[in-house]
């Protein structure tokens, strides 16, 4: 059975991946799903309270998103800048081996994916610096960093027992 776990959780991080790039779907559930089956195989070891504030993010993240107008939910604009430097960040933020680190260095790759992303012709409309801009990138980088976050701490965690026991 861990093998079924183990193997479903890096499914659900495969689409977390993918989500966070085409999100028709929201990536920070599917995140957690990954989390959690990661859990059940026994190979990452959460504390309680870490999928319980995980499972908060998570719906904080989807409930901002449900109350969003339908035009910023569905726009995809700046959406791969936005995805890509959190992802990127995120992978820094795994070189300090701590929660902390994979969550600093998504969030700070989303918000200087978006600064690059103003930086476009297509950007120019988001008016860096404005509201209009910090607005959308909260709408659509803070799902991101959710999904994205809870995914690279679960590979922290698969890579802290791999070191324990290898």
């Amino acid at each position: 059975m861990e093998i079924f776990w183990l193997t479903t959780g890096f499914i659900f991080m495969a689409l977390t991946l993918v989500m966070v790039f085409v999100p028709r779907f929201p990536a920070a559930v599917t995140g957690y799903v990954s989390m959690i089956c990661l859990y059940l195989s026994g190979y990452a070891m959460f504390e309680p309270y870490a999928l319980i504030f995980w499972a908060i993010a998570v719906a904080i993240a989807e409930g901002i998103r449900l109350l969003l107008p339908r035009p910023v939910v569905r726009s995809t604009m700046g959406v791969p800048y936005i995805s890509g430097g959190a992802l990127a960040g995120m992978a820094v933020g795994m070189l300090a081996n701590t929660t902390a680190g994979v969550v600093a260095g998504a969030m700070a790759g989303a918000v200087l994916g978006g600064m690059a992303f103003a930086r476009t012709a297509k950007g120019a409309a988001m008016e860096f610096p404005s509201w209009k801009f910090f607005n959308y990138l909260a709408a659509k980088g803070l799902p991101v960093i959710v999904a994205l976050s809870a995914a690279g701490v679960s590979i922290v965690q698969l890579l802290i027992l791999h070191r324990l026991n290898g």
